[in-house]
């Protein structure tokens, strides 16, 4: 068995994991640049992808419409999104299905995601909203 080539992200060096085509950490970055310049996305929201929607931010989708993670953790998944109404990319973090119905971990959620937004830091993604799902899912 050929072990397969690593890849160096050529933006910051980093190893970029194997199946991915682009390195998450500089995805990620790109997804919350704040840089001094405002970018007009050339989005537009596909009404259709409903299931990829959260209040004012729509999930951006792969060529194959599946959803564009930026990455996974233990209490849920990271998407690049734009927020519909100023049009700017933003990373959204859902909660994990499976922890949808316990109280306890949305309450962890919750409890990490006001801790995420009191620390203002160029490495660290800032937390501008927390809201819920239709269904009420945090």
């Amino acid at each position: 068995m050929r072990p397969e080539a690593k890849r160096a992200c050529p933006v910051c060096g980093r190893e970029v994991p194997v199946g991915l085509e682009f390195c998450p950490v500089c995805a990620l970055q790109g997804a919350l640049d704040d840089g001094h310049d405002t970018v007009e996305l050339n989005v537009e929201p596909t009404p259709s992808l409903s299931a990829f929607r959260f209040e004012h931010y729509q999930i951006l989708t792969r060529e194959d419409g599946t959803p564009l993670e930026l990455g996974r953790g233990a209490m849920g998944v990271t998407y690049k999104a734009i927020d519909i109404n100023l049009r700017c990319a933003v990373a959204l973090k859902v909660i994990n299905a499976r922890f949808i119905g316990d109280e306890s971990a949305r309450r962890r959620f919750v409890r990490e995601a006001r801790a995420a937004a009191s620390v203002r830091h160029p490495n660290v993604a800032s937390v501008f909203h927390l809201g819920k799902s239709r269904d009420g899912v945090c």
